[in-house]
C-alpha cells in the first residue's frame, strides 16, 4: 500500500527520489522544499498529485514539466524562475486544474509583497497569467476577484512584464519564530515537527513554512 502524502524538506537532495516515488505512484501530496532541485521530471508517473511544494530549491523556468491533469496547488516560491512566458508556456497545458500558483522570490515575480513597490509592474504579472491560466484561484499571496479575471481577459496577452534584472527581497532572520498558516490544499495543516514525513493519515512538517502559504487562512480556501 503506497502512501497519500509524502513531505521531504531540508533533505539536500540534488534530484526527486525517483525510487521512493515509483513505490508511491498514487500519492496526492508532495512536499520537497528546502532542496536543491532542479529538474522534475522524475514525477510524470504521479497522476493522482494533486499538491506539489518546491519551495526554496533550484527550478529554472525552462523545466520541462510532466503531465500531472489533477494537480491544483504548484508552489514554486524562491527558485530561479526568471522568463514568466516560458514558465506559463511550459505548464499551461500540463496542468490543466491548477487553481493555486505561488512564485514569490523568483527573478518572474516582482518584488510588491516584500517591498511595496511596484504594484502596477505586479498586477500586470497577474494579469498575464491569469489569461493564461484560466481556473487560477488563487495567486501568490491573495485571491483572484471578479475584477482582476476581467481585466485579465481584455488586457493580459499584453501585460507580460519586463524580465526582472534584480531582486531585492528583505533577508529573513532564521532564528526568529514564524507563525504558523494554514497551507494549501487543507489537509496540508502542520500537526507538529519532524523533518520529513510521509503518510495516510497525517502530515508533519518541521522547519520553515512555504513561503506563499503563509499568507493564507481557512476564510480564503
Amino acid at each position: 500500500m503506497g502512501e497519500d502524502i509524502i513531505a521531504l524538506p531540508g533533505q539536500d537532495f540534488d534530484n526527486i527520489p525517483h525510487d521512493l516515488l515509483l513505490n508511491n505512484a498514487n500519492i496526492k501530496q508532495l512536499d520537497l522544499s528546502y532542496n536543491n532541485i532542479k529538474k522534475i521530471e522524475a514525477i510524470d508517473h504521479l497522476k493522482q498529485l494533486v499538491s506539489l511544494v518546491l519551495d526554496n530549491n533550484q527550478i529554472q523556468s525552462s523545466n520541462v514539466f510532466p503531465n500531472l491533469p489533477n494537480l491544483k496547488t504548484l508552489s514554486l516560491n524562491n527558485n530561479n524562475i526568471e522568463d514568466l512566458k516560458e514558465f506559463i508556456d511550459s505548464i499551461k497545458i500540463k496542468l490543466p486544474n491548477l487553481t493555486f500558483l505561488s512564485l514569490l522570490k523568483n527573478p518572474a515575480c516582482p518584488n510588491y509583497y516584500f517591498t511595496g513597490e511596484d504594484y502596477d509592474i505586479y498586477q500586470k504579472y497577474r494579469y498575464f497569467i491569469l489569461y493564461h491560466l484560466k481556473n487560477l484561484k488563487f495567486l501568490d499571496s491573495t485571491p483572484v476577484t471578479a475584477e482582476e479575471r476581467k481585466e485579465a481577459e481584455r488586457t493580459g496577452i499584453y501585460s507580460l512584464p519586463a524580465r526582472a534584472t534584480s531582486q531585492t527581497i528583505p533577508e529573513e532572520d532564521d532564528d526568529e519564530d514564524e507563525p504558523v498558516y494554514d497551507s494549501l490544499p487543507p489537509d496540508l495543516t502542520p500537526e507538529g515537527k519532524g523533518k520529513a514525513s510521509f503518510g495516510v493519515s497525517s502530515y508533519v512538517y518541521y522547519g520553515r513554512q512555504s513561503e506563499g502559504n503563509r499568507f493564507i487562512q481557512n476564510d480564503d480556501l
